[in-house]
């Protein structure tokens, strides 16, 4: 079953909760995010639908027609989230290693999230669009930004983790170097370090699930027609598909509250409204660039 990385930390332990929320606590969108078990630990096979031939009506006494359903099986890696932190002894005598590293981890964990956050965004949903024909352009030349609707997909437009790895280490695992003992590191200073490392990963397996609109600035501002279109691309449903874009983006959309933009409260956040597109929810992340977008090239 698909989860978040909370709910899979929170079915883990307090110090997986810590890592998680520490994680994601700048990456929206990795927070909101449904992860699944790879297949084989380290990579995820899966089947990629070709054809169907479904069922259909037949007279009364005539025979059934054959159902069929054509794949491709397809193999993805999975990648290595993580990074190792060094402590110099002199100066770990003065802190103190646990609070160094105590310290330290949480910033380090922040700064990873926004990093896989970015790489999802950027060499993923994107991409994907873009090589499907489910993107169009807004028209500027510069300056740009973007949005992507994504519908997840249990088995096809998910997350995905090392269960492997999970049920050993944790979701993140964090492990003294050199057994915590003094160590030299490779410029010859002793000290001691600390690894985190997880395995995380993106599949992307139904092409109408990812569309998007690019080159989008203040002097070209995406019309409702493509902002609806685009959700027509990824047959977008309230239960399983966001928008998301630079909160500048949502921003520029302004002009269209009131009549497809609206202010939502949902059943998990009673407290919290969010903004929606005809039902819709926006899911805004500083991790999409700030008007640096180069102009996409659309065939």
């Amino acid at each position: 079953m698909a989860s978040t990385l909370k709910e899979i930390a929170v079915s883990l332990s307090r110090k997986q909760q810590h890592y998680v929320n520490n994680l994601t606590d700048e990456s929206p969108i990795l927070d909101n995010m449904k992860f699944e078990p790879s297949t084989h630990g380290l990579w995820n096979a899966y089947e990629e639908v070709s054809h169907i031939n479904g069922a259909g009506f037949v007279d009364i006494n005539q025979p059934l027609p054959e159902m069929e359903v054509d794949s491709n099986l397809k193999k993805i890696d999975l990648s290595i989230l993580g990074g190792e932190i060094f402590l110099p002894e002199d100066k770990g005598s003065v802190i103190g290693i646990s609070e160094y590293f105590g310290k330290k981890v949480p910033v380090l964990l922040k700064h990873a999230g926004q990093t896989a956050e970015k790489k999802i965004i950027y060499d993923n949903f994107l991409p994907y669009a873009i090589s499907n024909g489910k993107a169009v352009s807004s028209g500027a030349e510069e300056n740009c930004y973007s949005m992507v609707a994504v519908r997840f997909v249990d088995g096809e437009v998910t997350g995905l983790f090392s269960q492997t790895n999970i049920n050993q280490f944790g979701l993140l695992d964090s492990r003294p170097i050199n057994g915590g003992a003094l160590y030299k590191n490779a410029d010859g200073v002793l000290g001691y370090g600390l690894r985190l490392k997880g395995y995380i990963g993106m599949q992307l397996a139904n092409k109408d699930a990812v569309s998007a609109i690019v080159n989008i600035n203040q002097n070209n501002i995406p019309t409702a027609d493509q902002i609806d279109n685009m959700l027509v691309d990824a047959k977008a449903t309230p239960s399983s598909t966001y928008i998301f874009c630079h909160p500048k983006v949502l921003s520029m959309l302004n002009q269209y509250k009131g009549n497809v933009l609206h202010a939502t409260n949902y059943e998990f956040d009673i407290n919290r409204s969010f903004m929606s597109w005809n039902g819709i929810r926006f899911i805004t992340s500083y991790n999409f660039k700030n008007g640096t977008e180069d102009a996409f090239e659309l065939a």
